[in-house]
């Protein structure tokens, strides 16, 4: 069952962050070898919003650091439902600045070092209405019999 091979788990609630930064909590990636981190924006006042992911080494975000990162995907200022672009990055960071879009950042467990916690951060856009959320998209369990012996769920 896809559930038993990925998780899902809200980083940003949906809301206005105008004049406000939004932090995700620390996710621990000690039992996922991926993270895709999906945000989603809404309408958009104009704001532009720099989005980074920190590492530590514990969900308290002790010794956290910038995580790198040198791309993303994204479907930014195209129509609905248009297919994702990998685009670079600059200095691990890039802007939400458009309404309606999506920006996925990839993040490979073993990209942290010694680390195995992240936690993404997105600025505050100003004092504009801008809306966004995101979710952490957790993938390839590490312990593969974890989820062979899972029983599927019933109806």
């Amino acid at each position: 069952m896809v559930q038993d091979k990925i998780k899902f788990v809200e980083a940003i609630p949906p809301a206005n962050y105008s004049g406000a930064a939004g932090t995700g909590n620390y996710i621990s990636l000690k039992n996922y070898r991926k993270c895709a981190i999906v945000i989603n924006t809404g309408a958009w006042a104009g704001g532009t919003a720099a989005v980074t992911v920190n590492k530590a080494t514990e969900v308290s975000g002790l010794g956290a650091t910038a995580a790198s990162f040198s791309y993303m995907y994204t479907n930014d200022g195209a129509a609905t439902g248009s297919l994702l672009t990998k685009t670079a990055v600059t200095s691990n960071t890039f802007n939400l600045d458009t309404a309606n879009s999506m920006y996925v950042i990839e993040i490979d467990a073993a990209s942290l070092g010694d680390y195995d916690c992240i936690q993404l951060a997105v600025a505050s856009p100003g004092a504009n209405n801008d809306y966004y959320s995101a979710t952490y998209v957790l993938s390839e369990p590490r312990f593969k019999d974890d989820y062979d012996t899972v029983e599927p769920l019933t109806d």
